[in-house]
């Protein structure tokens, strides 16, 4: 009997102790909420529940506040209902000295940044002497429910937005030989869904998603809208020089196998298979009465090999598009407008990591002005210095009278008649390009239109119609044909500018009598 006596005191010692060590912990944890913390981070809740044999640590309803070193008030603040670790190992963390935990879980955090932008940048860095020196496993951590919050304290303008935040992320390790890495640790899978995001692209962009999920295998986008925030009027006041006024709306946006991380642990890279960009409705709108934007334009092979981290995407591809760019240049006068609907485009190699001969080609296949088939195919080689590229392009039967909602209100000139087939290629670098151009039409005419639009200057009219041919055909061929070299370009103006003063200079050759 008296050895069971002696098992039951060394149980009840053990339980007491279990108990004891427990009430300690906890008191430490608790000490270290109040005292442990940076000076700038506050942190209140309402209650703490420790479990050593859970390996659980619960914190409810807590308020974590931090407050800026240059600006003595809250620069962030976080609300959430719980915080829990579960699956917490006392015994590697007091002999290995290694944080091994299960789950981490955050509910209904609600979370508000306050940007400010005199706060310097150093302030937001994180000092290597004082990170973290302990390693870290973690299986898994997630975020439910959650808000996100960014405001402006200079405007109190919101800057950022998104509700219902769940978020998971998986097979976590933090160690020595991770810290130093721009992704100072390492992950496995992960998931992100948010409903209704609201983000200033700039200031005068904004952009709303209705619905996202991001996974290891694709990035689904719904109800993506980027638009100008003002009014085309009000813009138009607002700005120093010519900027485009945006509204563009896409069904959907699937990004599969995105792979964004760090080569060689300094330069930034972001890699997928394809892109697929579904019902997209673009409309630009440009007030040329504004003044001139003077700033150089590069093309867009340039604009690729010049990006500070390497991009490589296989494919992109534009499902059932519909554009329109419209352009006043006259205060009395509505703006002209270009149309381009049923738009499907296919786009390889949007990337400045591959090596030549292997080019950028984007193949498009649209209606012009709602009714003319057109086909490109455009391609460039981003390593060339020269931004060598070519584009070749096909239309079928145009009738001019399309091209009015273009050329009445910017031009001042009604056409009539029919395009009947229209070939053309232009080869071009960053300073020059030529072009081959090749059309059929018949009875075609140029109407100059007096000052009010409408009624028809026939003095003028006459004059430029006897510099313009009216059919293509001769007895020989039915095809007219024109080459134009030595185009220049105006490197201030934009790619698609470069395009038309190409496209422009051919026609006009094409189509005046020799």
């Amino acid at each position: 009997m008296k050895w069971l006596k002696i098992l039951g005191v060394l149980i009840l010692i053990l339980v007491l102790g279990f108990f004891i060590a427990q009430y300690i912990i906890k008191s430490k944890v608790e000490n270290a909420l109040a005292t442990k913390l940076p000076e700038t981070l506050k942190i209140t809740y309402t209650d703490l529940d420790l479990s050593l044999w859970k390996g659980q640590i619960i914190l409810d309803n807590i308020k974590l506040t931090n407050f800026g070193k240059t600006i003595q008030e809250p620069n962030a603040e976080v609300q959430l209902k719980q915080f829990a670790v579960s699956g917490f190992s006392f015994w590697n963390f007091l002999i290995n000295n290694v944080v091994q935990i299960d789950d981490v879980f955050f509910k209904n955090p609600n979370i508000t940044y306050y940007h400010n932008a005199i706060i310097p940048k150093e302030e937001y860095q994180v000092s290597q002497e004082k990170s973290f020196d302990k390693e870290v496993e973690i299986k898994e951590i997630r975020i439910d429910k959650g808000y996100i919050k960014v405001l402006d304290t200079e405007t109190d303008s919101l800057k950022l937005e998104m509700q219902q935040v769940n978020f998971k992320l998986n097979e976590i390790v933090y160690n020595k030989k991770t810290k130093n890495q721009k992704i100072p640790f390492n992950y496995g899978s992960y998931q992100i869904l948010f409903d209704s995001f609201f983000g200033q692209m700039s200031d005068y962009e904004n952009v709303t998603i209705e619905h996202a999920k991001l996974t290891n295998e694709a990035a689904g986008f719904e109800g993506l809208k980027l638009y100008t925030k003002y009014s085309k009027e009000t813009l138009s006041t607002i700005i120093p020089f010519e900027r485009d006024h945006y509204n563009l709306h896409l069904d959907s946006l699937i990004v599969e196998k995105p792979n964004f991380g760090v080569v060689r642990d300094t330069t930034w890279q972001f890699a997928s298979e394809k892109i697929a960009i579904y019902q997209p409705d673009f409309k630009v709108y440009r007030d040329k009465l504004v003044a001139d934007d003077e700033r150089i334009k590069p093309l867009y092979s340039k604009m690729l090999r010049d990006l500070k981290f390497n991009l490589n995407i296989e494919n992109v591809l534009i499902h059932d598009a519909k554009i329109s760019y419209s352009e006043k240049v006259k205060l009395d006068k509505t703006a002209g407008t270009i149309l381009f609907t049923d738009f499907q485009a296919d786009i390889k190699h949007v990337s400045n990591t591959y090596q030549a001969p292997t080019k950028t080609v984007l193949t498009i296949d649209s209606n012009f002005m709602e009714h003319a088939p057109l086909h490109v195919v455009w391609s460039f080689d981003v390593n060339n210095q020269t931004d060598l590229f070519e584009l070749q392009a096909d239309i079928g039967i145009l009738k001019a009278e399309y091209l009015n909602k273009f050329t009445k209100p910017n031009l001042n000139v009604k056409l009539e008649g029919e395009l009947d087939k229209t070939y053309f290629t232009i080869s071009g670098t960053d300073e020059k390009s030529m072009i081959d151009f090749k059309m059929k039409y018949k009875d075609f005419n140029v109407v100059i239109l007096k000052s009010n639009g409408d009624e028809k200057n026939q003095f003028l009219s006459d004059v430029v119609n006897i510099f313009v041919s009216k059919n293509s055909e001769t007895k020989t061929h039915i095809f007219k044909e024109a080459t134009k070299d030595h185009i220049e370009r105006s490197k201030t103006q934009s790619v698609f500018n470069f395009i038309w003063i190409s496209t422009r200079a051919g026609l006009l050759k094409t189509m005046t009598i020799d």
